[in-house]
């Protein structure tokens, strides 16, 4: 069923009255805890926020089958082994996760963990070898390699259903976090602007006359002094537009547009590309193995971040093993 469906229907997940709340509460302390201050803040962004966690749940349905993440599934579930660059390094992982330290701090938890993984996709282009179907080997071959670093478990649940439905809420965290972070580089940017407009301005006041630190005023590629009263006049502008949008009624609005079309900031799917075992692309009649991953898009236009996003599943006797080949 497709999200605007779900919208119309009012379907779409576990999200009571309680959860909705909470994500409201998440959204505006990553943004702004003044944005309460507001009246009937967060009564204004309980719709979108309910619709938001629909569409999210509906992304995050489209999800390969879990990794084993075992020491005998590093060598037999042959994406582990793709994902990772050695077992060292997936142990890693597994021992500093807070979250799975949680998960299995609590007796009453099951012994098997259902994981949501992310990690963050590298390609790069270079120049290697190639085994040809007569056996010779040719060399200088231009071919991309796909890597994948920064892995992190951001969720641990005590079923492979529960992840299903709830794993939901941690694309919608993902956004809260990604709207945070523009929400700093556009206010960065207003700074940038509200020192270069003092800088004019004092180049202003000196009226023509040298100053002593006139050097210390110029930015490299600042204005000429003939052009100073017309960028001054662009700089109030483009301030007072940005004063409007970086107040709390204006962060309110941002928030409300974005969750009225949260496709527009917030994309997923099930990709699929074919590598050989040293993670370079390679067609399958070449030897190539299909990878089907989750990848999620976050932001808009030319600023988009993008993440893998796996289930996995390791046992509290897996975590016992891996430390006992490599104790950390």
């Amino acid at each position: 069923m497709s999200f605007f469906w779900q919208r119309w229907l009012g379907g779409g997940g576990p999200w009571g009255r309680q959860e909705v709340s909470q994500a409201v509460e998440r959204l505006i302390d990553e943004v702004d805890p003044k944005v309460r201050l507001l009246p009937h803040s967060q009564q204004q962004l309980q719709r979108g926020v309910r619709d938001t966690l629909r569409y999210a749940s509906e992304l995050i349905g489209h999800l390969p089958a879990p990794l084993d993440l075992s020491p005998a599934g590093y060598t037999t579930d042959r994406r582990v082994g793709l994902l990772f660059s050695s077992p060292e390094s997936l142990c890693h992982m597994l021992h500093h996760s807070e979250v799975l330290g949680q998960y299995f701090s609590r007796p009453a938890n099951p012994d098997t963990a259902y994981l949501l993984l992310v990690m963050q996709p590298q390609a790069r282009r270079r120049l290697g070898s190639q085994l040809l179907p007569d056996g010779q080997v040719r060399y200088d071959v231009p071919q991309q390699v796909i890597s994948f670093e920064q892995h992190r478990i951001v969720a641990a649940y005590d079923s492979l259903k529960n992840l299903q439905q709830l794993a939901g809420m941690e694309a919608f965290n993902a956004l809260c976090r990604d709207l945070s972070r523009r929400v700093a580089l556009f206010d960065a940017r207003r700074q940038q602007l509200e020192a270069e407009r003092q800088r004019v301005l004092l180049r202003l006041a000196a009226g023509g006359q040298t100053l002593i630190n006139a050097a210390a005023l110029r930015d490299h590629g600042d204005v000429k002094d003939a052009e100073l009263p017309q960028r001054r006049q662009q700089l109030d502008a483009e301030l007072a537009v940005m004063g409007k949008q970086l107040s709390l009624p204006g962060k309110l609005d941002y928030l409300r547009q974005v969750l009225r079309q949260p496709q527009h900031y917030l994309k997923a799917g099930l990709e699929s590309t074919w590598l050989d075992r040293m993670g370079v692309v390679t067609p399958p009649e070449q030897g190539g193995a299909q990878l089907d991953f989750g990848l999620m898009k976050l932001g808009e236009e030319d600023d988009v971040r993008e993440r893998v996003v796996f289930p996995g599943c390791v046992t509290r006797r897996d975590l016992r093993q891996w430390h006992e080949r490599w104790p950390q």
